[in-house]
């Protein structure tokens, strides 16, 4: 047991070791959106969740490290915005959470 865990300890460290996860140059084109314009002229894609479990060790970290993956997972339905409802870290691990919605808006 003890050859098991003793590896999956020292990766586990040096994961949290890792600072903040960059997003793809396709999610950071993926911008913020205004509320009341995205939902009168854009088309909602869908709602999109990131988590972080590591960031250099702080919530704020782990925040934008989930931010940054539901920015990835919006990409990926192709989105041109995002609207984040809701960020926090919480569990017994302080993972970092992120709640948003997709849009497309298309080129006027």
């Amino acid at each position: 047991m003890r050859r098991i865990v003793s590896p999956l300890l020292i990766a586990l460290a040096l994961c949290a070791c890792a600072s903040s996860t960059a997003p793809s140059a396709t999610a950071r084109s993926v911008r913020d959106g205004d509320p009341a314009t995205l939902n009168r002229e854009c088309k909602l894609l869908g709602t999109v969740s990131g988590r972080s479990l590591f960031g250099g060790g702080s919530d704020e970290a782990k925040v934008q490290n989930a931010m940054n993956d539901a920015r990835e997972k919006a990409a990926a339905m192709g989105a041109t915005h995002i609207i984040f409802m809701t960020t926090d870290t919480s569990g017994m691990l302080t993972a970092g959470h992120a709640s948003a919605h997709a849009y497309r808006c298309d080129a006027k």
